[in-house]
């Protein structure tokens, strides 16, 4: 697995935090765009008319920003992508296991990448692939404070046994690190939680899951990130990776304290 820390993405003359086309990624490669969630007014003229309504609909505060963060981000980042304007952007949500067109994971129909999102109350991460498929999860120590019990009803038994068996002081991160490959796995196999997580073993390289209805014929290649500080990452892809790049808006400054991704990941 090789990485590389991309220097802020220039931007289109005359505009604002608009990257300038970027060509896919090359097979096996996955960009990783690591974006801070604040407080951006200016992003909501990126949103589309449905977006600006359940925007406003949510009261002031984190989850309003979260909320601006992700749809912003979407749009401004796959526009690089598709050489056009934000405002073209339209993912679709639509589920491929059922005739419900409100649920599914995000993709871009007929478009020339694949992509998934994750955030945090602090980050939005989202995951870029030319080649195949990529379901990413990043996830907070903080949100899990009780992993006993949820690693009794998120685990494999054969996880819960090896997860039972480790230093107390271990456990807690190493959930986390289990929780976030489920999380990867579920997004990329298009079921999300309709994959019960203790059927779905993420021990290994790859993510398997035994007698689960339409779950991926050649199970989800796994990678672990490494995260911002308490965080967890992982992604799921559906071809294997050979490389990682991290990139970063061409934007002021975060605030003083925001940590950035480590500059390593890890193969499983």
């Amino acid at each position: 697995m090789t990485t590389a820390v991309a220097t802020a993405v220039p931007t289109l003359p005359g505009t604002a935090d608009r990257p300038a086309f970027r060509p896919p990624p090359a097979p096996g490669v996955c960009d990783l765009w690591l974006v801070p969630v604040r407080r951006r007014e200016e992003w909501r003229a990126l949103l589309g008319p449905d977006e600006r309504r359940r925007l406003a609909a949510l009261p002031d505060g984190p989850v309003r920003d979260t909320f601006l963060t992700s749809r912003g981000a979407q749009r401004l980042l796959l526009a690089a992508y598709l050489g056009t304007g934000p405002e073209a952007v339209e993912p679709a949500r639509d589920c491929g296991h059922c005739d419900d067109p409100r649920h599914g994971r995000p993709y871009l129909p007929g478009g020339p990448v694949d992509f998934s999102v994750s955030h945090t109350d602090s980050w939005l991460l989202l995951a870029v692939v030319g080649t195949g498929r990529v379901g990413a999860d990043l996830d907070a120590l903080s949100h899990r404070p009780d992993t006993g019990r949820l690693a009794a009803i998120a685990l494999t038994p054969d996880e819960l046994r090896a997860h039972r068996a480790m230093p107390a002081g271990q456990r807690r991160a190493a959930f986390l690190t289990a929780w976030v490959r489920k999380e990867a796995a579920m997004k990329v196999s298009g079921l999300g939680l309709a994959a019960p997580p203790p059927k779905v073993d993420v021990s290994g390289a790859r993510a398997t899951a035994p007698g689960v209805p339409a779950w991926p014929a050649e199970p989800p290649y796994l990678t672990d990130l490494s995260g911002p500080p308490g965080h967890a990452a992982a992604l799921a892809t559906t071809v294997p990776l050979r490389g990682v790049r991290r990139h970063r808006l061409a934007e002021p400054p975060p605030p003083a304290g925001d940590n950035r991704f480590a500059p390593a990941e890890r193969g499983s």
